[in-house]
């Protein structure tokens, strides 16, 4: 208002010029996140190709590419159990053009047991909401000698540490949930991490491990197959998929349910309206029939948080593995 009434040729005052600039800030930056995203979106997902973060991206991100009117590029950048991948999206530009897609372990567990992790969580990354979570099967290459749940837990009371189960690496999903398994049953074995779950799956497969915790998703084929036997799933109820197979309460171990989960992340200090159109694009994807049953016939279920209630559930979850790491003293390296 005051600005409009300056002649022509007088100098701008510099409040109001600071204004002008301020204003025209902002115009620029609404009509920039109003035209978002004007290129192709990339999201790394910190495992290799193949595994259970493959199964779960794909049809959520195509879907989702769609429903924004761009491509989604995904990236597999593995190493250190997920760390690498999970850095470099933490330390990418906060333009929501580089997202990650984070899981329970990379989320919630490896940065407490990677103390040269380079990300925390917490702080590094904001999720743009939940996408998925599956129910894992204890599942064994060598049926004759672990038939059943009690078979496992005889041998390895009898024999502490003469088990062996293989995981995706140190700090995945595999690892902790069998940790947590041993913590409560009061058993011992011993871990043998590979560098992603499909090593350790063909490994397994081959009897050169005992055990897997495996997501459903990604037992499903080895189950069918007949290559690997499903022992018990951790969840309240049978599962549709694999209905002869027992919870872990009807093999004798009542109590025990876990999942892993997964999230969209991006880097922290994103602007707070792409954040949101990408949370309910997220949301409204998830609630595409479509893709409910894409994931469903896997053994997965949509998990579709919007951003704050996702950040309040990755921060519980923290808490949780942090007490499963410290009580089962597992070092971080």
């Amino acid at each position: 208002m005051f600005c409009s009434r300056i002649a022509p040729a007088a100098p701008i005052p510099r409040t109001c010029a600071s204004a002008i600039l301020a204003v025209a800030a902002v115009l620029s930056c609404t009509a920039a996140v109003a035209a978002y995203p004007e290129r192709p979106i990339t999201v790394l997902v910190p495992f290799p190709a193949g595994g259970i973060n493959d199964t779960i991206a794909r049809p959520v991100l195509q879907k989702l590419g769609e429903a924004l009117e761009t491509s989604i590029v995904v990236e597999n950048r593995p190493g250190a159990s997920g760390a690498i991948g999970s850095s470099q999206a933490a330390r990418a530009k906060p333009d929501g053009y580089t997202l990650l897609l984070g899981a329970a372990s990379t989320l919630a567990v490896v940065p407490q047991l990677n103390t040269n992790a380079g990300y925390h969580p917490l702080d590094d990354l904001v999720p743009v909401g939940g996408i998925a979570s599956v129910a894992s099967v204890l599942i064994t290459g060598r049926k004759d000698t672990y038939s059943t749940l009690p078979a496992v837990h005889a041998a390895a009371k009898a024999r502490p540490d003469l088990l062996t189960y293989g995981s995706a690496g140190p700090g995945t999903s595999q690892h902790m949930q069998m940790a947590q398994y041993n913590l409560a049953q009061g058993l011992q074995m011993m871990h043998v991490p590979y560098r992603g779950g499909a090593p350790a799956m063909t490994d397994l497969v081959g009897g050169q491990v005992d055990l897997m915790m495996e997501p459903v998703a990604t037992a499903l084929p080895q189950i069918r197959g007949g290559r690997v036997l499903p022992l018990a799933i951790s969840q309240k109820t049978r599962s549709a998929l694999l209905p002869d197979v027992p919870t872990f309460a009807e093999a004798g171990v009542p109590g025990y349910e876990v999942s892993t989960w997964f999230s969209l992340m991006a880097p922290a200090g994103v602007d707070a309206d792409v954040l949101q159109r990408l949370s309910d694009t997220l949301v409204q994807v998830l609630a595409d029939p479509e893709i409910v049953k894409a994931l469903g016939d896997r053994g997965v279920d949509a998990m579709p948080l919007p951003s704050a209630a996702m950040k309040a559930y990755m921060a519980q979850e923290y808490a949780l593995w942090g007490k499963v790491i410290k009580e089962a003293g597992i070092t971080p390296q």
